[in-house]
């Protein structure tokens, strides 16, 4: 399955079971140079939505891309936020849940979820699907969002102790990086 939202910043991807969510969080205008929004427009999320593999086919309009974009902050706040920049605004998660249904069904003899409703309804009660199955994986704490703020492309950690920060060293790791040394350097120089 090819992912257009993270294969544009070369970012690692997660396996299968959180592909879904990691795209959704990468269909932002972030990364360096940043890349276009792929929720700006129904015809830019439907584009990305094809390119998936979702449960159903959703088909977004104009109406639901707010709720959208409400979600997308609300879990890249919950991924940015041990970052040590201060205090952010925390998007109110709950208020979101409350507009969702899903369904129970049986897969492959396990009890699984399905949004109920159309629109940004199935493409939210998806995502938010997939971050349960991956939460009781033990799975979620291995997405992260870069740390060069600017970027904050979502990638997948496999490292074994989980210790990576950057979704490409040789880019972002090594300019945040030299901005340090700069810094020292600076600071020993006066």
């Amino acid at each position: 399955m090819a992912d257009p939202a993270t294969e544009r910043y070369a970012a690692a991807p997660a396996p299968v079971s959180l592909r879904r969510v990691q795209s959704f969080l990468n269909t932002r205008s972030t990364g360096r140079p940043p890349e276009a929004d792929l929720l700006a427009a129904p015809a830019s999320a439907n584009s990305w939505l094809r390119a998936l593999d979702w449960p159903a086919s959703p088909r977004l309009t104009t109406d639901d891309l707010p709720p959208l974009y409400e979600l997308r902050a609300a879990l890249q706040a919950q991924l940015e936020a041990g970052r040590a920049e201060g205090p952010r605004t925390q998007p109110d998660l709950a208020r979101l849940l409350e507009k969702l249904r899903w369904g129970v069904t049986i897969e492959d003899g396990r009890i699984a979820l399905s949004p109920e409703g159309e629109g940004w309804r199935q493409v939210a009660g998806t995502v938010l699907g997939d971050m349960l199955v991956a939460q009781e994986h033990e799975l979620w704490g291995r997405l992260k969002a870069c740390r060069n703020p600017p970027c904050s492309v979502v990638f997948y950690d496999s490292s074994k102790n989980q210790s990576r920060v950057w979704h490409n060293t040789s880019d972002c790791g090594n300019l945040v990086n030299l901005r340090a040394a700069r810094a020292r350097q600076r600071e020993q120089a006066s």
